[in-house]
């Protein structure tokens, strides 16, 4: 019984990281391409929006 539930909490971990990594560069590719509308150097800020994720997104937010 254990060895089940262990596999169907693997399962879902799994699935929450896929999500998480999904919405990180989502956003990472959202902030890169605003920036280059503005002209704005983006990989870095795409780069902290990737590894920060919505803190990233929030100082380049409160930066532009």
């Amino acid at each position: 019984m254990t060895d089940n539930r262990t596999r169907k909490y693997a399962r879902r971990l799994a699935r929450l990281v896929g999500v998480t990594t999904v919405v990180h560069v989502a956003l990472a590719w959202f902030v890169y391409r605003d920036a280059a509308d503005r002209e704005v150097p983006g990989g870095r800020w795409a780069a902290l929006t990737l590894l920060g994720g919505l803190f990233g997104l929030a100082g380049y937010l409160r930066r532009r």
